[in-house]
């Protein structure tokens, strides 16, 4: 039995894995899903909220008594790896999906900017001031969701939020002593208008993990594919 910590990407928060965690649980394993910092339950004002903060309160939800398996989307890739060095101890395996699995001294604020394939960049609205960003509904469904149905479309428009600013901008320390202890897999999601593929396949040939599987899903592959996402996650935690 493998033991789930579940990460949710920018702008969402612990509910949109609604359909993965029962699905890993009648597999037979354990799920934890968080919400991160400033996100749904777990309120706080963006401009206290860093990166560091992030992996101080997730790392409260690592168990003492068996290792966990991180599955992380999307931008916070930077969190699971931020917690693979500060936790290497505590952590079997990250899985990255569709996600910033970017290097040491990089940041997260630096490979949005480089995509160029992806449709979000001009529908994300930054607040200096609140230290937020905020994605405009008009590029939902063709941003995160085009594969998704009408009902997980509406869920997703009645709970997207503000997004913490001060994480993205953070420059991560990693060391080959630590994070580079944590085994890595990465799932990409070849239809993703959100992280392209390129930027997906540039994580992988800069940082590198032993275990690459893919499934033809947008951005949004835990709504749209959520059995063969699922049964993705389990494949790739197999040793």
């Amino acid at each position: 039995m493998t033991h789930f910590l579940l990460i949710h990407g920018s702008w969402h928060g612990a509910w949109c894995w609604h359909k993965v965690t029962p699905r890993l649980k009648e597999l037979g394993h354990s799920v934890v899903v968080p919400d991160l910092l400033g996100r749904g339950r777990n309120k706080r004002l963006s401009q206290f909220i860093s990166l560091e903060a992030m992996v101080r309160d997730v790392g409260r939800k690592l168990r003492k008594d068996q290792k966990t398996t991180i599955v992380v989307h999307s931008r916070y890739g930077i969190l699971a790896s931020a917690l693979s060095e500060v936790f290497p101890n505590q952590i079997e395996r990250v899985v990255y999906l569709a996600s910033y699995m970017i290097p040491d001294q990089k940041r997260a604020a630096h490979y949005f900017r480089a995509d160029k394939a992806s449709v979000l960049s001009p529908y994300v609205t930054i607040n200096k001031i609140g230290f937020w960003d905020e994605l405009h509904p008009d590029i939902y469904r063709e941003g995160l969701y085009h594969d998704c149905s009408d009902e997980d479309h509406m869920l997703a428009n009645s709970l997207l939020c503000r997004e913490p600013l001060r994480p993205a901008l953070a420059k991560l320390n990693l060391s080959e002593e630590r994070y580079g202890t944590v085994p890595r897999a990465y799932i990409r999601l070849t239809e993703d208008r959100a992280v392209s593929l390129r930027i997906q396949d540039s994580c992988i040939n800069e940082v590198g993990a032993d275990r690459v599987e893919s499934i033809q899903a947008s951005h949004s592959a835990y709504f749209s594919k959520p059995d063969k996402l699922s049964q993705k996650i389990v494949s790739v935690c197999k040793i």
